[in-house]
C-alpha cells in the first residue's frame, strides 16, 4: 500500500521495500538571513516606538485600547478558573456582604486603608525621586515619522 515504510531494517530485508530517500540539508543562506534580520529589525522598531509613545501617554487613544485589553485579558484569566454561574454567584454574593460588613466595620477597614495609603505615597514618592524625574520628559514638538 506505501512504497516508504518507517526506517525498520528487518522489515526493508524481509519484504524488499526500498530505505527512505536522503533528506535534503535544510539551509538558508547569510544573505537570507540577512534580509529577514534587516526586515525583521524595522517590524521591530516600530513596535518599540509605539510601545514608546503608549508610555509617554503621547497616542491616548491606544493607551485606553491597551488599557481595555488588559483588563478584559485579566478578566478572562480569572474566568478561565470558574463557570461563567460561578463568576455571577460569587458576584452577587460579594455585592450582598461586602456592604453589610463595611458598615459594620467601618471605623477599622478606614483605619488600615489610611495606613496602607500612606505606605503607597511614602513609596511612590521614593520611586519618583530615584526613577521617574530621572527619566527626560517628551517635547512637545512632534516627531518625523519615516
Amino acid at each position: 500500500m506505501f512504497k516508504w515504510y518507517p526506517n525498520n531494517g528487518l522489515y526493508t530485508i524481509t519484504h524488499g521495500v526500498e530505505p527512505l530517500p536522503p533528506l535534503p540539508n535544510l539551509e538558508i543562506s547569510e544573505r537570507t538571513a540577512g534580509k529577514i534580520a534587516d526586515e525583521l529589525q524595522v517590524w521591530v522598531n516600530i513596535a518599540l516606538s509605539i510601545a514608546h509613545d503608549i508610555t509617554l501617554g503621547r497616542n491616548l487613544k491606544l493607551l485606553l485600547k491597551v488599557k481595555v485589553g488588559v483588563a478584559l485579558w485579566f478578566v478572562s484569566f480569572i474566568g478561565s478558573f470558574f463557570s461563567f454561574l460561578t463568576v455571577i454567584y460569587i458576584g452577587v454574593i460579594l455585592s450582598l456582604s461586602v456592604p453589610v460588613l463595611y458598615d459594620k466595620y467601618q471605623h477599622h477597614i478606614d483605619e488600615k486603608l489610611s495606613v496602607t495609603n500612606k505606605i503607597i505615597q511614602t513609596q511612590y514618592r521614593k520611586i519618583d525621586e530615584t526613577v521617574l524625574r530621572k527619566l527626560p520628559l517628551p517635547s512637545k514638538k512632534e516627531k518625523k515619522m519615516q
